[in-house]
């Protein structure tokens, strides 16, 4: 009769470890982070979710942050995305942080146009004085836009941890 209600105990068990733990983390720290040699990314997905071209996907654009110590610049800011934009190796993209105005730039596109790119130490500073972050960008001269909007919260540990991994001073 004892062995009964074993095996549900050893169920629940592990469904709570296996279940519950795992979302709980994801909740505390939205960031994850990578590690290596003297390199180091950390990647935080956007609150609004994109549909690609088919209209049967939904996805998320990604920001990475990364440092490499061999790496000119050291410093590199990514957002990763699904669909392609067409362009002639550069991107025209709008940013705003928090409730400020709106300003463009130029961002580099790279991984076969699935990401706008852009390096510098002041690109990353410009990040951890913000706690949000928007861009927008045209996937093409008769696409529409897309918006990624995403929330910094914890971005300055993360940022120091990864300078800390990569043996370089947080910008």
């Amino acid at each position: 009769m004892h062995m009964r209600f074993v095996a549900p105990a050893v169920l629940v068990l592990v469904a709570v470890l296996f279940g519950l733990a795992p979302a709980a983390a994801q909740q505390a720290g939205r960031w994850k982070v990578a590690e290596g040699r003297e390199q180091a990314s950390a990647t935080l997905y956007s609150l609004n979710t994109l549909t690609t071209g088919t209209r049967t996907i939904d996805y998320r654009p990604a920001l990475v942050l990364s440092c490499e110590a061999r790496r000119y610049p050291v410093w590199r800011k990514v957002v990763q995305l699904r669909q392609t934009v067409s362009g002639d190796g550069r991107a025209g993209v709008t940013i705003r942080f928090d409730n400020g105005g709106a300003f463009g730039e130029e961002w580099v596109l790279a991984q076969m146009g699935r990401a706008l790119q852009t390096d510098g130490e002041e690109q990353i500073a410009r990040l951890t004085r913000a706690r949000r972050f928007f861009l927008s960008w045209r996937f093409g001269v008769f696409a529409g836009r897309g918006e990624a909007v995403f929330d910094l919260a914890g971005i300055g540990e993360t940022v120091a941890r990864l300078a800390k991994t990569c043996g370089v001073d947080a910008p």
